[in-house]
């Protein structure tokens, strides 16, 4: 297929927008098949997001949780890599518009993951800090840091400060949470010993009941006790319904003076222009069928957070968790061979491995189908993990060393504000 922007190439063009855990498992699966596999990302590098809480709180460097994605591929003869930004999919003449040109398709693959969802709140859009992108680490990092420098020089207004609401009882929510009562304890008193530490109050918000809601009663009861002990303060049943950047209103009629708000609370497909509007559904994700196809459409596809698909365990989709698209993935690679081999394409039957979180040292919750533990043991379960899933041997040493220096050392040594963070206006 001739095209300016790609050399040519006798074998079928799988094109696939997104360097996440679905489009690297991807491309890696379809290297040397008989396929021309272009992956495009507007970033150069993929992400570990389920480590970016601890680039926020100072635990590691963002080298540590980031991989080029052209090292993943570089001896790939049949995989091609673009810096780009695809603005709109033309289906019907199978084609992507995109920030460096016009990039025709054979098959294309949506893996364009999430991204934040604020529920069309749009005061707390503006005014609080996500947490889906090494730049957002970075900034919600300087932020606490410059907070605790400011709080030094201020005298009526000094809570404001060193009050830390964090939004979201899920996963992100309580590692955060229990990231910044790690940082409270440990680094404040070294570093701040002007600062009463006492001032330093976490708030943790979610509109459930318990925190960790899709995890079991066990874990979720473990996960509450935990931070209570870190000194979270909890505040359940309860939804953050404005905030200005000063002040934050909850559901309860509670106010609290805050500089900093974490957000949390909930996520959504990051979708292209050019899907029929009738394919997306809840949470803003595409509906696909059991082979992943985008439904009406033969070539093209979607996996990972941004595609929905129902089925008898999962009626509201799967969870928007990295081993959905990762097997996703595995399997849509054998289907392209099938399809391109006129052979009958096998259905996607989700393995669920478990769930973990942790809360701090020492402290985490595992759910392994029937069998679930807490504390020293699920920690350590939940480092090795996360190490093994790390994208270069690099990058695992790296964060081993910094976790064996902070296990050690009660310390978290990146404190650094090398870039300030300043508000949007």
């Amino acid at each position: 297929m001739n095209n300016a922007l790609l050399p040519k190439s006798a074998f079928p063009r799988v094109v696939i927008i997104g360097g996440g855990f679905g489009g690297i498992t991807l491309a890696k699966k379809l290297k040397n098949k008989k396929f021309q596999t272009v992956l495009i990302d507007r970033n150069n590098f993929h992400t570990f997001q389920p480590l970016l809480y601890q680039v926020a709180t100072g635990g590691l460097e963002p080298d540590s949780i980031a991989f080029p994605l052209r090292k993943i591929f570089d001896q790939s003869q049949n995989i091609i890599f673009r810096m780009a930004e695809v603005s709109f999919i033309n289906s019907q003449e199978k084609y992507l518009e995109t920030s460096i040109g016009k990039i025709e398709y054979d098959y294309c693959v949506i893996a364009t993951g999430s991204t934040n969802n604020f529920y069309g709140l749009k005061d707390i859009e503006k005014n609080t800090m996500p947490l889906k992108s090494l730049s957002e680490a970075l900034d919600l990092r300087s932020l606490v840091l410059q907070n605790l420098e400011q709080s030094l020089n201020e005298t009526e207004n000094k809570s404001a400060y060193l009050n830390f609401l964090v939004i979201g009882g899920g996963p992100t929510g309580v590692e955060v949470a229990g990231a910044l009562a790690e940082l409270k304890r440990h680094v404040v008193p070294m570093d701040y010993p002007e600062l009463n530490v006492n001032s330093v109050k976490i708030y943790l918000v979610d509109n459930n009941d318990k925190v960790l809601s899709t995890m079991s009663e066990q874990s979720s009861t473990k996960a509450f006790d935990f931070l209570t002990n870190l000194g979270v303060m909890l505040k359940l049943s309860t939804r953050l319904l404005t905030y200005d950047g000063e002040v934050a209103t909850l559901s309860d009629g509670e106010t609290i003076q805050t500089k900093t708000v974490v957000w949390s609370a909930g996520v959504k497909g990051q979708t292209i222009n050019g899907i029929d509007a009738s394919l997306i559904e809840s949470g803003n994700r595409i509906s696909v069928d059991e082979f992943n196809q985008v439904k009406g459409h033969t070539s093209l596809f979607a996996i990972g957070d941004v595609a929905l698909l129902r089925e008898k365990d999962y009626p509201n989709g799967h969870p928007m968790v990295a081993p959905v698209a990762i097997q996703q993935a595995d399997l849509l690679a054998k289907n392209l061979q099938h399809f391109q081999n006129k052979k009958s394409p096998a259905r996607f039957k989700y393995f669920n491995k478990g769930s973990m979180a942790t809360i701090g040292r020492n402290k985490a919750v595992v759910d392994f189908g029937k069998i679930h533990f807490q504390g020293s043991f699920a920690w350590f379960t939940w480092m090795f993990v996360h190490l093994m899933t790390l994208v270069g041997f690099r990058n695992r040493v790296v964060v081993f060393i910094n976790w064996l220096w902070n296990f050690f050392s009660y310390d978290r040594a990146i404190r650094l504000i090398v870039r300030p963070f300043k508000k949007r206006d």
